[in-house]
């Protein structure tokens, strides 16, 4: 892996880390009072703000009309997945989800889900470190869920 491609592959994932760090520290703190879909209305006006200050600053080197071009249906469909995430969790810490559990729990549901669709439809390949990882996290759900 050449220097500048490992960068990105670290930087990229510490992004993310940091977002979803950021997003579930906010979200939680959004005030029951506000109705959760103008939330995400207010959301998506603050994402369009910041994304078209950047394309501002950072142009593609092509130019506009070549990547507008490339929108499809996909972007509408990661638009409806990105609302019911936000809607989710704003009505899960809304219903008395702890931060440091919500987060923890639909995301091993997420990724068994994202496994099965792995090696069903893609084809990708499941080790028995896998299996035991995979057994781990079941576990631990369970365990985070119990109340005794």
């Amino acid at each position: 892996m050449l220097k500048a491609e490992r960068f990105m592959y670290f930087l990229s994932a510490v992004l993310a880390i940091v977002g979803g760090v950021m997003y579930h520290h906010f979200v939680k703190r959004i005030p029951a009072t506000i109705h959760p879909i103008v939330s995400i209305v207010g959301i998506y006006l603050g994402v369009l703000l910041v994304s078209g200050l950047l394309l501002g600053l950072v142009p593609p080197a092509e130019g506009y009309r070549y990547h507008f071009k490339q929108l499809s249906w996909v972007q509408l469909a990661v638009a409806i997945s990105v609302f019911l995430i936000e809607l989710g969790f704003v009505l899960m810490y809304r219903a008395g989800w702890n931060l440091s559990s919500g987060n923890l729990v639909t995301g091993v549901f997420i990724n068994l889900l994202l496994l099965a669709l792995g090696v069903g439809l893609l084809r990708e390949k499941l080790s028995v470190v896998n299996a035991i990882g995979i057994a781990l996290s079941i576990i631990g759900v369970a365990m985070i869920g119990y109340r005794p």
